[in-house]
Formats: structure tokens, sequence, C-alpha cells
């Protein structure tokens, strides 16, 4: 019964991060081609001129860097909290 229980709290879990993992991801590309778009139309180029293939590494190129953004932003908020930390002996 233990393991059942044991089991079941696991799967939970990795089904509740596999869904804030999807979200993020959903997050990110949707951000992404919001800012494609927004290029294209500053640059006047007709996005059904753009190959689909194109467009797509346009929205995951951009992904790549929104994702390194917020991993850096991440990283110095922890960095200045740990720093306070420090400092305060919190």
């Amino acid at each position: 019964m233990n393991r059942t229980l044991l089991d079941d709290a696991i799967s939970s879990v990795k089904s509740g991060t596999e869904k804030v993992f999807s979200m993020y991801d959903d997050h990110v590309r949707g951000k992404a081609i919001k800012e494609v778009n927004e290029k294209i139309k500053e640059k006047g180029i007709d996005l059904e001129k753009i190959a689909t293939d194109d467009y797509e590494a346009m929205i995951s190129d951009l992904s790549k860097d929104i994702k390194e953004e917020y991993a850096k932003k991440t990283a110095q908020g922890l960095f200045a909290f740990v720093g306070l930390d420090l400092l305060f002996g919190w």
C-alpha cells in the first residue's frame, strides 16, 4: 500500500513538472512568435512569402535567446538574494 502511495506521489510530481515546463515552453514560443512577427512587419516583408522552415528557424533562434535571457535574469536574482543572505545573515 505504501509503495502505491509513493508511486502515485512521484507520478504526480513528474506530471506537474512536465506541465510547468510545457507552459514555460509555450510562453517562450508565443513571445518569440510575437517578436518575429513584429520584426517581419517592421521590415515590410509579407509573412506569406516566408518559407515555413525559415519562419520556424527564426522562432527557434529567438526562443533560445529568450530562454538565455530568462536564465541570466534568474541567476542574477539568485545571486543577489544569496549576496543579501550572506550580508545580513538571514
